[in-house]
């Protein structure tokens, strides 16, 4: 329960403490005097994100420190975070600057982890806050919490079941979609495969092979300029070479000479030409026919046109790449062929389980009709004591289209009288959602009760017999968990067990604890508008005998 509650600067409060005890508390006193500010204080404490609104003009930050006394081991907290020796420290710092801090036992901790923690001690019920308690979900976790062992084991197993459908499907999603990557990827692997048999790539082949075609296509060159240089010195079958014509003119020249000179100059000429005939000789034996360098090019640069082809077809930007796409391909297309038994098992065990699944839901659906009877009846029973005389309440159920972790049903609270009906949010007045929260709440068994439950103002829109009536059974709920009511209605607010009136004096707001004649003096005002009416005042009393 909340123990203690100190708070800083929200709304019109500077500074004021409050001490509780177990059962029923109310806050009272006039408008505007403060007893909003207590009820965003305890907002702030349970979890709820502040608006700088909330804090006191002219401050820069509010501050509320809540004491909680509890055992519960709160779920996401590391241990040092837990309640010690049944005491529970929760403080909330909201900040104009937006820089709010929380912390649990004096541990400063993410706002989401906080509210989490700190919400399984207190739940605020306001008349905005009525349509949250029934959402769908709410609603049926209120069924729920009214089966028996049968209902709750079946919920268990269907949860566990559902869990284990989910996990194979997500497993067959991944496959699927990590055979879908590699299909794409290596798309094109049966094309590559055999072109890197006869590639055989390996790092700087690319380079090399255009290396080796350069130096041959320079080789092609030279024994075709050789080829030509020697065919005119030799000349063909039909033409003379330039050694002929050569011959030929040193004949001329000796002929053309003195005697004494002419044996001179044909010795001369027989020596060089001589020399002519042996360089022709040497050049010879290097004048090799260029066709086979020409085909040892052409195999190159076939060679180098498969790697570019096979390094496009693998999207690779070297011949590392294309190895490393080599071997993916071999490890991925490997895996193809091993998930189709891995594929075909997985599939047949999320059918099982989905057919369990159904199966479950079923009976569930079956049991929860019987919670959802107990719970009917109940609230039932409870709006005869609430002055709802006419006014039924009744649960649907409609089959959802899918299956979710807690079965297939979709539940609905519905109200009807003589001459309407229909779901609790669309015709419910404010008064009626009041009271049928309340018998949901009686209704419900303790561990669906957090220890601390606030109502702000939820009688509004009662009166008479229907708020005493409300009063009575808030009353009975105090006995338990603890409830904090913030009220106008005198008739209710004599019930309680612990009374708070809040005061405002020179623009501040103080929470002062009232007993005898000034609780006798606070309930005569809420009466009559004068503390010291003697009317008011025997009035009063007689409420406060009435407990």
């Amino acid at each position: 329960m909340l123990e203690r509650l100190s708070i800083r600067n929200v709304g019109g409060i500077s500074h004021c403490e409050l001490t509780f005890e177990s059962g029923f508390t109310v806050v009272t006193g006039e408008s505007g005097s403060g007893k909003s500010s207590i009820v965003r204080a305890i907002e702030l404490a349970s979890g709820k994100r502040g608006q700088a609104a909330l804090i006191r003009a002219g401050e820069e930050e509010a501050i509320v420190d809540a004491v909680f006394q509890t055992n519960l081991c709160l779920p996401g907290l590391e241990e040092e975070q837990q309640p010690a020796e049944g005491t529970f420290f929760a403080k909330r710092n909201l900040s104009r600057s937006g820089r709010g801090r929380a912390a649990l036992q004096g541990a400063q901790l993410p706002l989401a982890l906080y509210a989490s923690a700190v919400g399984r001690l207190v739940h605020i019920q306001s008349q905005f806050a009525q349509l949250e308690l029934l959402d769908a979900d709410r609603q049926l976790a209120m069924v729920d919490s009214c089966g028996g062992r049968e209902l709750h084991a079946a919920l268990r197993e269907l949860r566990d079941v559902f869990q284990r459908a989910r996990l194979k499907e997500r497993e067959l999603r991944d496959i699927a979609a990590r055979r879908g990557e590699i299909e794409h990827r290596y798309a094109n692997a049966s094309e590559v495969v055999p072109l890197v048999k006869k590639v055989n790539p390996a790092p700087g082949l690319e380079a090399s092979l255009k290396g080796e075609i350069a130096e041959l296509s320079r080789q092609v060159d030279d024994r075709v300029k050789l080829t030509q240089a020697l065919d005119r010195l030799t000349g063909g079958l039909s033409e003379r070479g330039l050694l002929d014509e050569l011959t030929h003119v040193c004949k001329t020249l000796a002929e053309c000479l003195p005697p004494e000179n002419a044996q001179e100059c044909v010795r001369l000429s027989r020596d060089g030409l001589q020399n002519f005939r042996d360089a022709v000789d040497l050049a010879r034996k290097h004048a090799d026919s260029p066709e086979a360098l020409s085909q040892e090019m052409e195999a190159l640069e076939q060679r180098l046109g498969s790697l570019r082809k096979l390094k496009r077809l693998a999207g690779a930007k070297n011949e590392e790449d294309l190895l490393a796409y080599c071997r993916g391909a071999a490890e991925g297309l490997a895996w193809l062929e091993e998930s189709y038994e891995r594929l075909d098992k997985l599939t047949r065990e999320a059918r099982e389980l989905r057919r369990q699944a159904s199966q479950l839901a079923l009976a569930i659906r079956g049991e929860r009709k019987r919670a959802a009877d107990i719970l009917e009846k109940r609230v039932n029973v409870l709006f005869q004591d609430l002055a709802m005389e006419g006014i039924g309440f009744s649960i649907r159920f409609a089959e959802l289209p899918k299956l979710r972790r807690d079965g297939a049903d979709g539940v609905e609270f519905t109200l009807f009288t003589d001459k309407r009906s229909g779901r609790v949010d669309k015709i419910a007045s404010g008064g009626e959602l009041s009271r049928l929260l309340l018998a949901l709440q009686l209704s419900l068994p303790d561990e669906w009760l957090p220890p601390t439950l606030v109502f702000d103002e939820v009688e509004a829109g009662l009166g008479g017999k229907a708020a005493v009536l409300s009063g009575l059974k808030l009353q009975e709920l105090s006995q338990r968990c603890q409830v904090l009511l913030v009220t106008h209605e005198a008739s209710i607010a004599a019930l309680g067990d612990l009374h708070y009136v809040m005061r405002k004096q020179g623009g501040e707001s103080h929470a002062l604890k009232v007993e005898k004649e000034e609780r006798i003096r606070e309930l005569a005002r809420m009466l009559s508008g004068n503390p010291d009416l003697p009317e008011a005042q025997e009035h009063a009393r007689r409420l406060l005998q009435r407990q």
